[in-house]
């Protein structure tokens, strides 16, 4: 009877103890403490976690707490072993609880994902330029300051790489947002009439927040061309050439009486930046109207018109004012001598003559032919004899 007494007795101590225990934990501070997580901007798709349970100020670790853990929301699984491993995260902000059960609310660790790297896209004012200087926009993707940022101290210090016949100016560097958009001028080489300078920019200088590294793209280089050259024209016509003596004296003249000749072609040493409708209005003629022949442009060189509603019989004068026209640098075309043809679609009139009657007596008969107007390539072939023969064609008149 003693002896049930006392186990009675030890076991309401245990008991009692055990009960004084779990209030003791129940009343005592818990708290989370990571050994190991992500950065709060990380450039990794992988996360590992290693913590403790700790009670009491942070000085017992608590062995004996059952603890659960989740990823952005999702259900609970059992981490116990105090460490957690995830991979194939996507890109963005992600929340990882440590949850012990018993105790009210969670252990949060908020981080973010970012993999793409940071990139910086490079343009000029203008790609075609006669001008000494050009002005260069650097906008980044995203702030891109670690390692030290952009900066152009120097000629020979920049993070803007300049090559061909060029050098960027250090002193116009400007900031026109910070860490994200900058400008500044690149001076173009008075000593070459025309060429080609590459603007791109440097490689893995900077890092963003997340320790993603520069990452040069497409759009991280630009092409300038400059050309100071002047710009001239060709002003050409399908009238064919003829030679006529008049008064004694041999010219070049250029008629036709086709009027599909009548067309007028302009052939640019560089390409333009007008419209065909603007050259048509820098073009004018003496007679008749220019109508625009549509057809290749040979990248804005080569412009064709046809003139039209001509009289008959025309002197016709095409006149160009080149200094409307601008090149694709921005250079004024030079002037053109204006080109004249004659168009004369008027069948000219003829007529024969001898210095005998109707009725002679010679055997020889000089016979005269006469044209209203000069004629080109006529010769003894283009007459027809009937009961005689063409001996020789005497002389031209």
């Amino acid at each position: 009877m003693g002896l049930l007494k006392l186990s009675w007795l030890v076991l309401s101590c245990w008991v009692l103890s055990l009960l004084l225990f779990g209030a003791h934990c129940k009343d005592e501070e818990v708290s989370v403490k990571f050994l190991k997580a992500p950065h709060p901007f990380s450039h990794r798709n992988t996360a590992t976690f290693v913590f403790q349970i700790l009670v009491g100020g942070n000085v017992n670790n608590c062995t004996n707490c059952s603890v659960s853990c989740r990823l952005d929301g999702g259900p609970s699984s059992d981490c116990g072993a105090r460490k957690v491993f995830y991979g194939n995260l996507q890109d963005g902000n992600h929340a990882f609880e440590v949850c012990i059960n018993g105790y009210q609310g969670c252990t949060p660790y908020n981080w973010t994902i970012d993999t793409v790297p940071p990139t910086a896209y490079v343009t000029a004012s203008t790609p075609f330029t006669n001008a000494l200087n050009v002005t260069v926009n650097i906008t980044f993707s995203e702030s891109c300051t670690g390692g030290g940022g952009f900066g152009c101290s120097s000629t020979n210090t920049c993070n803007l790489l300049v090559y061909g016949a060029g050098q960027v100016i250090p002193s116009s560097f400007t900031i026109l947002q910070p860490n994200v958009e900058y400008s500044l001028l690149v001076s173009l080489s008075p000593a070459v009439m025309f060429g080609r300078v590459i603007l791109v920019m440097d490689k893995d200088f900077c890092t963003d927040t997340a320790g993603n590294s520069f990452l040069r793209t497409a759009n991280s280089s630009f092409y300038v061309h400059f050309d100071r050259r002047n710009v001239s024209v060709d002003l050409r016509i399908h009238v064919p050439e003829k030679l006529l003596q008049l008064n004694s004296e041999t010219r070049t003249v250029q008629a036709t009486s086709n009027y599909g000749n009548l067309k007028v072609y302009l052939y640019f040493s560089e390409p333009v930046l007008n419209s065909s409708v603007e050259i048509l209005n820098s073009l004018s003629t003496s007679h008749g109207a220019l109508l625009p022949i549509h057809g290749q442009s040979l990248g804005n060189r080569r412009f064709g018109f046809q003139i039209a509603n001509v009289p008959t019989i025309a002197v016709i004068t095409v006149v160009l004012n080149s200094g409307s026209i601008i090149s694709r640098p921005g250079t004024s075309v030079s002037p053109i001598a204006p080109v004249t043809f004659l168009y004369d679609s008027q069948r000219p009139s003829v007529r024969l003559s001898t210095i005998t009657g109707a009725r002679t007596r010679q055997h020889r008969i000089p016979v005269s032919i006469v044209f209203t107007e000069p004629v080109f390539g006529f010769n003894s072939s283009f007459v027809s004899i009937s009961g005689g023969l063409l001996q020789r064609q005497v002389s031209l008149f």
